[in-house]
């Protein structure tokens, strides 16, 4: 299946902040309903509540990722699979350091899942030569690390002093610090440039082809995440390309945060569930809290098909509030 590919880029560092239902806390994984209710803000700016109901519809995209720029190409990062990995007894010891492994990228997802064991629904990493660390959380193809060929580091969180203030009379209460994402421009010791830049999966939809490009490009001046008047969440240009992903199989790693349909749940194999809640925002604070909900996280293993669902999380009435919940999915066997 041909996917789009959406290159968000920023010639300074990358710097963002997710809420995490807390001031001092980021997510470090910008998940899909996140990224649907920015696209959606920017949509109904450009086009008015008309066009929403086709734009839920026919949408689906994946999380928003980690990719890497080099000189002759891209690395793109997927979630690690949650699926239990079985080494070698001789490199058992290594298993604490696979077990880190956050992000995986999409040339070493494929060669993992060659070692998936259906019937024991286990990953037999026979050959760990297929595979090499560019730091204790991301994992290549051997391919790929040969093109960099040493560790390198381009994304952390860091802290930031801030100050809260009391909302009755505007006095300063107490200081804390305020976790940030960052990511960095770097070069390794034989001056090899890599050029970190967030992405998303879109599958082809016609329908939207007239009022999607136009709200992305609202969307990369608008941002993503809080504080955005300080420049967190801004991108200065993005750029489209396409990537086949397999369209068949009878198992699926999940790319999106999803709400399965209820016929759907006895499809989830190995999976995290993740609470979401936190206020509405339409064009402006509404001041009315979502319903608190549960998803299942990215990377999960789930049996195909797992389509998943959007849903209305509006606390009152009057006011409709959809969380994206779709999946779009990487199939495999």
């Amino acid at each position: 299946m041909k996917v789009e590919v959406f290159k968000l880029f920023k010639e300074d560092p990358i710097l963002l902040h997710i809420g995490l239902r807390r001031m001092d806390r980021t997510s470090t994984l910008i998940h899909s309903d996140t990224l649907f209710s920015a696209l959606s803000n920017s949509l109904i700016k450009l086009f008015g509540e008309e066009e929403f109901n086709l734009f839920e519809k026919k949408l689906i995209i994946s999380s928003i990722f980690i990719g890497l720029r080099l000189t002759n190409f891209d690395i793109l990062f997927l979630p690690m699979p949650d699926i239990f990995l079985k080494l070698p007894p001789e490199k058992h010891d290594q298993h604490k350091k696979y077990k880190k492994v956050q992000w995986i990228s999409l040339r070493g997802l494929t060669k993992i899942l060659e070692f998936f064991d259906k019937e024991s629904l286990l990953i037999n990493l026979e050959n760990l030569e297929d595979f090499k660390f560019l730091n204790n959380k991301f994992l290549v193809s051997k391919e790929e690390f040969s093109e960099i060929n040493e560790e390198i580091e381009f994304v952390d969180t860091i802290l930031e002093p801030k100050v809260s203030i009391d909302r009755e009379n505007n006095n300063s209460q107490s200081l804390f610090f305020q976790e940030n994402i960052l990511l960095w421009q770097t070069k390794t010791s034989n001056n090899i440039e890599i050029k970190p830049f967030l992405y998303f999966l879109k599958e082809e939809a016609p329908e939207l082809e007239k009022i999607f490009i136009p709200t992305l490009n609202l969307f990369i001046e608008e941002g993503l995440g809080g504080e955005r008047s300080t420049g967190k969440g801004i991108f200065d240009y993005y750029e489209k390309d396409n990537i086949e992903i397999p369209n068949e199989g009878n198992f699926e790693i999940t790319l999106s945060l999803t709400t399965p349909k209820k016929e759907e749940v006895n499809n989830l194999i190995y999976y995290q569930i993740i609470k979401r809640d936190g206020f509405i925002f339409y064009n402006q604070p509404m001041g009315f809290k979502k319903k608190t909900h549960y998803k299942v996280k990215e990377g999960a293993l789930v049996k195909s098909p797992y389509i998943g669902e959007n849903i209305d999380v509006s606390p009152i009435e009057s006011l409709r509030v959809i969380s994206y919940g779709k999946n779009l999915g990487y199939k495999f066997l």
